[in-house]
């Protein structure tokens, strides 16, 4: 059969139409598809936080930012608690690569324990993003990324705290005695060895005692009753460091128990504390403690839930994602009350 000219010019023009209408529906799927990518490359994605006591303040707070934020992500988030038990963590990390988890976020609760759980979790292909506690170094290979604060650094501020508050009593040294955080942790032997560091410049200072508190109030506030009455007949503390500040504060407690004046008088007992909660917060206002450091847990939990969401969408991340810190005093208190009350 004959087409006529004008005919076949229809024709063509129609098919033209067509494969142009076609390739800029290509072309905007292309560019819808690379708008999105990181928004819905973790959605749907299984991801466990293994915590320490999920019913902890601050970990209560690094949790719900946490999944608050990996919620808008669109990621399934489940979340356990092992205490300060390294082998319930061990059997957590082991059932999580049987049930094949997207990624794991470890509050590791022993910096060395954790090491034999990480190894399988990395045969198995499954990423790990740390969590706050930093693990025994050389492991670097077993994880993506540690997203925390520099514990180190956080002793030397912690040191040089110490040192001032001994200074505004009029004291260029004493018998202090710190209080801490779970030293099978990563956290405590760092923090205590930026203690050290910076003390070890103040030869006249003294440390006296050195209690593990396990984080926890009334182990704490135990402690530091039987440290007053162990150092009572030789003249008593001259400061007491609690790593976080519901520690401090139990020091203080434990303190005005047994009739002993706090504050930075030249006879009084200093206290300096850590971690920036509520009730420290409240102690510098009152007088009773010096100074306390900077760690937010809401801006962690956030962190972390980005970083999953990064890892996700194929970005490179950092080894160390550090998350700033600061001192606080009275002179400076009254801008960080919101950002440490959780």
């Amino acid at each position: 059969m004959r087409i006529d000219a004008p005919v076949r010019w229809r024709l063509n023009a129609q098919r033209l139409s067509f494969m142009v209408a076609l390739l800029f529906g290509v072309l905007a799927g292309l560019c819808l598809g690379a708008g999105t990518a990181d928004a819905g490359s973790s959605t749907g994605k299984k991801v466990l936080m293994l915590q320490s006591f999920a019913a902890h303040p601050y970990v209560v707070a690094i949790i719900k930012s946490f999944r608050e934020r990996a919620a808008s992500y669109g990621m399934d988030v489940t979340v356990e608690a092992a205490g300060f038990d390294a082998a319930l963590q061990a059997r957590q990390i082991e059932d999580a690569i049987a049930r094949k988890y997207d990624m794991l976020v470890i509050q590791a609760v022993s910096e060395q324990g954790v090491v034999p759980s990480l190894i399988r979790a990395k045969q198995a292909n499954i990423p790990v993003i740390l969590s706050n506690n930093p693990i025994k170094p050389g492991t670097e290979n077993l994880y993506v990324t540690f997203v925390g604060q520099d514990q180190n650094e956080m002793g030397r501020i912690a040191g040089k705290a110490i040192v001032d508050a001994l200074k505004a009593g009029g004291r260029d040294g004493g018998k202090i005695a710190l209080i801490t955080g779970a030293l099978s942790e990563g956290i405590g032997p760092r923090r205590l060895a930026g203690i050290k560091e910076v003390l070890a410049s103040h030869p006249k200072i003294q440390i006296a005692a050195v209690e593990d508190g396990h984080w926890s109030t009334a182990p704490s506030e135990q402690i530091a009753g039987q440290l007053y009455a162990r150092f009572a007949a030789t003249g008593g503390l001259d400061l007491v460091y609690g790593m976080a500040d519901n520690q401090a504060v139990a020091a203080i407690k434990a303190a005005q128990a047994a009739g002993i004046s706090v504050g930075f008088g030249p006879k009084q007992l200093a206290v300096v504390g850590g971690n920036c909660l509520k009730e420290g917060i409240d102690a510098i206002k009152a007088g009773q403690m010096y100074a306390t450091i900077s760690q937010i847990p809401t801006d962690l939990g956030r962190k972390e839930a980005d970083a999953v969401n990064d890892y996700f969408a194929g970005k490179t991340l950092p080894k160390n994602d550090l998350l700033p810190v600061e001192l606080i005093t009275k002179a400076n208190v009254d801008q960080w009350q919101a950002r440490c009350t959780y």
